[in-house]
Order: structure tokens, then sequence, then C-alpha cells
């Protein structure tokens, strides 16, 4: 552990806290991020894993937008100095720094640029290090102790060493540190303070072997995340953080922007699915054009990064309108680029003492004749009491507000009522709480700034319904599981599926909402049926109105069909013994299609320990597969390494559709000696598994010594030439597309034969900059990158 001192310096009052014994040399790490990433991409990590046992439970994650005291930074400064400025009117500025030499030519930065020096302090760090504190700085949290806490994270690029300040913040603070152990970058990471947060799926990634399951259960024990949601990236994970391109206003909204980018539109579709913290699905906001969204929301204001561009004044007031009561400032800086902006060089410091207020505001109700009840969670975490009951400061359109006190109904759950109103009254609201610390607090956190308001009337509205079932199910799929879509104005009291086998009625089926989703309700039917029965189904839905409006609807007819003819037969070579020191399992595989029809299907191995999950080992989809066409390959391997633990396994091979619907299998079961020491685990792929389902003609592949696309010159100017050779003919495709993710230009799309093949790319009419190819057949897909440098 670090020592760490703590002094109070001259006549500035900046409190220094400096850790001895970091020393890393980082003089020559670029300062933009997107060349940092290129320097270091492909460094394989450690395999992640707790290193520090879970705060005391439950823990509580903290949203941007939340109560907070300071902010951190480096220097030398990537922002510009009129943002410090500007952020230290209202917040201690903690700077990450290198020395007393560096925090003195800070303070001399710092002065001759207005900021209140006497509202700063110092980190001494021992090096000039990256800018990014949204990456490497701590996530907040309270625990159950009521303490605030810091998540520390594995900051995954080599020889950076910024994952310690964490843990010298917090043992300078004395505030709880927890390290989680997991490769984690801030800007990958936004939460809306009531269990929800937003990924890229590169938290997935950079955290194999462990499972999603897995790294969602650390999310719910360090962080008290219980709905992680992850979504790809549209920037071709070139620096795959959530707060490039969408960013949560508060926990019912998120900001995306809108560039035409094909990734981000199927991002915002899924958003609108999605169940918010406040009980309906997100509104979605959309910031025209690239990087505006890459902004921080600090108590009252919101930070925004510019471009000196045309399209800055648009992005102010996109900000402004989504964002009222809010002081919104803009800043250009030449450093800001849209995948590495304002919000990635600065990170919120909450308050440790806070008066928090959670809630689910009430949404447009029907007129009963009572008022309109609300609760509230309220806690103060400076543990002093509050002062007098909360209050639910409201008013109608037009009016004036006035307060309704609230009650404790216990567990700092406070509850009251607004008074009845007539039909077609909106009602406006806040609630406000004060501490004896003198903390006052609102929610919405911008109080009658922007308040929560509904709409008071009757509801005419039925839900909308929309049922898409197949139009037949194959044997081996029953009992089925059928999804639909439904939502309503205000909300769904219940979604019912109505069917009937040959003409004769079932028993209805119900369909519940499921979870995370705020539009799709699921049911599973059962009952006997067999091939050639036809069933008829419609859904129903009806909403919580005193009319109980109903939507129902089409009716879809359904056809049972039995499986495809088609089997799998694995057979055993080796012995079925692996020793202590590893081994190779050898078997052989036969894949017959004795259907009367050509047949397109999935067809995969899959490695189990144990009673656990498998490994999906390989996966491929055939495509036009042959009556009495048949695979036969003998002697395939499966290497197994000297620490896997010792028992059972089981080697499957399945056809069907992955991966939950199998028309055939079999498996192999093997065992491994040496050791198990007891705990769960699950299989990774070992390099020389050779892959059973390889069709000779049928699948384009990697020339085993060469790389599948060449491009030469790279850079280029204006031309260049993107070379690949293919082992058999297939239909392939080659596209081009800008860093946006926008496609330039289609270079190939048809069937070529196998050999080796050329095509010219033409940047002349293009701007500067990277570019990027995709080649894709049934095979393989592959993405690369070209530089234009004119």
């Amino acid at each position: 552990m670090m020592s760490v001192n703590i002094r109070i310096v001259g006549l500035s009052l900046c409190l220094i806290l400096i850790g001895i014994g970091v020393n890393l040399a980082a003089a020559d790490q670029p300062a933009n991020k997107m060349e940092f990433f290129k320097k270091h991409e492909g460094f394989l990590h450690p395999a992640p894993s707790p290193t520090d046992d879970p705060p005391p439970q439950p823990a509580i994650s903290v949203a941007e937008w939340e109560p907070a005291t300071g902010v951190l930074i480096c220097y030398p400064l990537e922002i510009p100095l009129g943002l410090v400025a500007e952020l230290s009117e209202d917040v201690e500025v903690i700077t990450f720094l290198a020395d007393e030499a560096r925090r003195q030519q800070a303070l001399r930065d710092y002065s001759g640029a207005g900021v209140d020096t006497s509202n700063c302090s110092f980190v001494f760090t021992g090096a000039d290090w990256v800018p990014w504190t949204r990456d490497f700085g701590p996530w907040y949290i309270f625990d159950g102790n009521d303490e605030q806490g810091l998540i520390d994270n594995l900051y995954p690029w080599p020889n950076i060493g910024e994952e310690l300040l964490p843990q010298i913040l917090g043992d300078t603070l004395d505030i709880p540190v927890y390290e989680t152990g997991l490769w984690l970058e801030g800007g990958n990471y936004m939460t809306d303070g009531m269990g929800n947060a937003i990924t890229v799926d590169y938290t997935y990634f950079e955290n194999e072997p462990l499972t999603p399951e897995e790294i969602d259960g650390y999310f719910e024990e360090y962080l008290g995340i219980t709905n992680h949601i992850t979504v790809p990236d549209p920037f071709w994970y070139f620096v795959p953080h959530i707060d490039c391109h969408a960013k949560l206003l508060d926990p019912g909204r998120i900001l995306v922007i809108e560039t035409g980018n094909q990734v981000i539109e199927e991002n915002v579709a899924y958003y609108q699915t999605l169940m918010s913290g406040y009980g309906r699905p997100y509104e979605i906001v959309r910031m025209p054009g690239l990087g505006y969204c890459n902004s921080l929301i600090l108590n009252d204001k919101v930070f925004v990064a510019l471009s000196d561009s045309p399209g800055d004044s648009l992005a102010m007031l996109t900000w402004q309108e989504a964002m009222p009561g809010y002081e919104v400032m803009g800043f250009s800086y030449p450093g800001f680029w849209f995948l590495d902006a304002l919000h990635c060089r600065t990170h919120e410091a909450h308050d440790r003492y806070m008066l928090r207020i959670v809630h689910v505001p009430v949404h447009d109700s029907e007129n009963t004749g009572g008022g309109y009840y609300l609760e509230a969670e309220i806690h103060p975490y400076s543990n002093e009491p509050l002062v007098g009951p909360p209050v639910i400061m409201w008013k109608t359109e037009g009016g004036t507000y006035s307060p309704a006190a609230m009650t404790s109904v216990g567990d700092d759950i406070y509850a009251g009522e607004i008074p009845p109103q007539p039909d077609g009254t909106y009602i406006y609201y806040y609630i406000e709480a004060e501490d004896a610390t003198g903390r006052v607090e609102h929610h919405p956190h911008i109080a009658d700034g922007n308040p929560h308001h509904f709409f008071v009337g009757p509801d005419n509205e039925p839900p909308v319904v929309e049922f898409d079932p197949p139009t037949s199910i194959m044997l081996p799929e029953w009992p089925y599981t059928f999804t639909t879509y439904a939502l309503d104005n205000r909300w769904i009291s219940a979604v019912t599926m109505e069917w009937s086998v040959n003409g004769v009625a079932q028993v209805d089926v119900d369909l519940p909402l499921e979870e995370p989703y705020a539009v799709f309700y699921t049911g599973t039917v059962t009952g006997t049926i067999q091939p050639g029965d036809v069933i008829e189904a419609r859904v129903k839905a009806v909403d919580t109105s005193t009319n109980q409006n109903t939507t129902y609807s089409p009716y879809f007819t359904i056809a049972i069909d039995s499986a495809p003819e088609i089997d799998i037969i694995m057979e055993l070579v080796s012995i079925p013994v692996i020793p202590p020191e590893g081994g190779t399992l050898v078997y052989n595989l036969m894949l017959i299609n004795g259907d009367t029809v050509p047949l397109s299907f999935d067809a995969w191995l899959d490695l189990t320990y144990e009673s656990g999950f498998p490994t999906t080992l390989i996966q491929r989809y055939l495509t036009d597969f042959q009556p009495g066409q048949m695979i036969s390959r003998p002697n395939m391997l499966l290497p197994i390494p000297t620490n896997y633990p010792a028992g059972m396994y089981f080697l499957g091979g399945k056809v069907g559709a992955y991966p939950d619907l199998i028309w055939s299998e079999d498996n192999l079961p093997f065992t491994k000696e040496g050791v198990s020491n007891g705990v769960a685990f699950k299989p990774w792929i070992t390099e020389g598994i050779t892959d059973p389902f390889i069709i000779a003609d049928n699948n384009a592949g990697i020339i085993n010594d060469h790389p599948l696309v060449e491009v030469y010159p790279n850079p280029f100017n204006p031309t260049t030439v993107l070379s690949y050779q293919l082992s058999g003919s297939c239909r392939i495709n080659l596209t081009v597309y800008d860093i946006t993710g926008r496609k330039v230009v289609t270079l190939v799309d048809g069937f070529r034969d196998a050999g080796n093949h050329k095509v010219q790319f033409d940047g002349s009419n293009l701007a500067s900059g990277v570019y990027l190819y995709r080649l894709t057949t049934d095979a393989v897909s592959l993405t690369g990158k070209m530089v234009l440098m004119k």
C-alpha cells in the first residue's frame, strides 16, 4: 500500500495529497485517446478476478447528476483553463499531477485564468499521466453501512498505473476502496442510481473468460447494479465507451447522438423497449452530430464539449431544451474529439454526506375523486436528522406552488398526496427535504426548473399490440414460448393469448411482462400436439383504465411440423481419460441429411464441465445441405490443457438453430484426472481444436499462413489496393466505411472463385482520416483500418 501524507502549503490553502512510490515514465504517452488505444491494441491482460471482498450489502450506485462536492482532473491540462475556472466556482477541483514543480506551474496557470485556487486541491502521483480521469477514476457508491465507497477497477493498458489513483484518494480521504479485479473504464459506464447501468458490450469481451452472468454478478455485488444493459459499439470498437454516443440525462431519458449510423439507430430502438428507472420505456433525446453527448452534468450545470463548428449552436440548443433549469455552458478545446472530449477528462466527486432522494414519478392518472399518492426514499448520509417533514411542492398549470407534507412510513420511505383535481388538469410537482447539516435537496434535482408533471383525465386510448408468431413450429420446439409487443399510453394490466388446436379452444395463456423490457410480454404454451396439427392464436391486451380499454391482435395460423431428418454421430477414437498433465481427445464425427429436402442449419460443438454451463467451441451455419449429403470427419482433435480441473466433461455435437433449438445431438463423456478445487468451472476455448463442419468449396476462409486482407500502401494517397485470398469459391462482400460508420463504397459484392483477388480503393474525393473495410463471407467477417493521408 502506498504511504500518503497530507499537508497545507502556503497561503494558497490548497490541500496536497502526496502519493509516494509511483514513478512511471509516461511522458511518451499520447494525449489523443485514439492514438493511445492504437498504441496498446492487442495487449493481452491477465484474466480478471475480484481482489477485494464486496462492500457491505446492499451497495448503491450513484448517478452522475446526483450531488457532487468536487471534480477530478489531470495536469498538464487537456481541457481548457476556462473550464477549470468555471468548475472552481462551484466545487473543489482535485488535480492529479506529478510533483511540487507541477503544482507550482498549475497554480500559475490557474491564477492567471481566474481559477479560485482556494477551492483547489492537488494529488501528487509521481508522474504526468494521461488525462482521462473518467476512465481510471473511482466509481462512487454507498454501502450497506451508509458509508460512501470507491470502486476501483483495473485499467486495461500496460505500464500506465492510473488505476492506483482511486486507492490513493480513498486512503487519503478515509473512504473505503473496493477493488473488483475487473478490467473496466469509466467512460464505458453510466448508471441511473436506481440499480440500472448501461455499457458497451466490450465489458464482456475484455473480461473473458468470465461469463456475462459472472460479470453481472460482480456489478450487483460491488455496485448494486441489478439490471446491466449492454449494447454494441457503433464505431468499430476503436474506443468502446458508451459516453461516446449515449448519455443518461435522468432515470427516464437517454441522450443519443444522431449521425445516420446503423448501429446507433439499432441501439435507440433497443433502448425504447427497455424499462427505465421511472417505470416506463426510456424516452430518447436525439443530439445531431458527433461528440456533443461527451459532456459533464455537475449539480446545476451542464458543461458541453464544443468543436468550433456550425453544429455547436444546435448542440447547445438541444442541451438547453433537454435540460431546462440547468445552466448549459459550452467549451471548445483543440484536443477534443468525438471519441475523446470533456466527459472523458473530468469526473464528478460525489458528496459523501449527501441527502439522497429516490422517487418514481406519478404518471398520467384518471380522476377517481381522491388525491394523488406518491412515495420517496429520503436518506441523509450525514446521519443527521431531517429538519421537519419533507414536502411535495405542487401546482397546477399556470398556478403557484403549494406544500403538501409527507409522513414517514418506515425504512426511509416518506409518503404524501397531492389534493384531488378536476379532469383536464396538468399537475407539476417536486419533492423537497432538508437535513440538520443544512443540505437541501430536491427531486428532480433541478426542482422547479424542470418539475415532474402528469395529466388528470379519462383514458380512452386502447393499447397498441403487435403479434407476429411463426407460420410453423417444429415439434422439438414445443412447448413454445410466444412473445408479443404491447404498449399503452398509461399502463397495461394484463396480456393473454387465446388459442385453439384443430378448432378446439384451449385455456388462455398469460403473457407476463418480460424483464428488463417495458413492451415485451412472454409466455410458454404447453399441451399435447403432434405433426399436422394447426394452431390458431391471437393476443389480447387490457390497460389499467376504468374502461379497461382492450386491443386484440388478428388471428394467426401456425402449422406444427416434424423435425428434419438429420443425424449427428460422434465416436471416440482415443480413450475417454485425460491425464493430469493434459492431452488430446480424438474422435470421429459424421453428419447426414436423411430428409427429402435441402436444409440450412447451425452445427456446433460445445464442452461442459460436470453440471455447469456449456462453452461453445465451434459454431458454423451450413446452407443448402442436400438430401443424402454427408460430412464424415475422422480423427478430430480436442486439446485439453493441464489447468482444466479434474472431473467429468461432455463434448457435445448439435445441429439445429443455435443455441436453443436442437434437431439432433450426440455427446462424448470423458474424464480429466488430477486435482479439482471444487468450485464452478466453465471451459475456455483452447488452441488446436479442429473444425469438423468444414465442407469443401462451401466455406471460404483464411489460407493458414496468409492474412485474409492486405492493404498496400497504407497510409495511402489517394489510392490503395486491397488484396484477399480465398480457400474456396463463395459469396463475398467488401465494403468501406468512414469512422462514423457511414458506408463510403461497396468494392465487391458477389461470388468469387478460390485464389488471390485484388481491388482498388480510390479516396480522391474523400477527406483525410481513418477508413474501415469490412470483408464478409458465409464463414468469416473481418474489419480493418486504412489511413488516407493527403
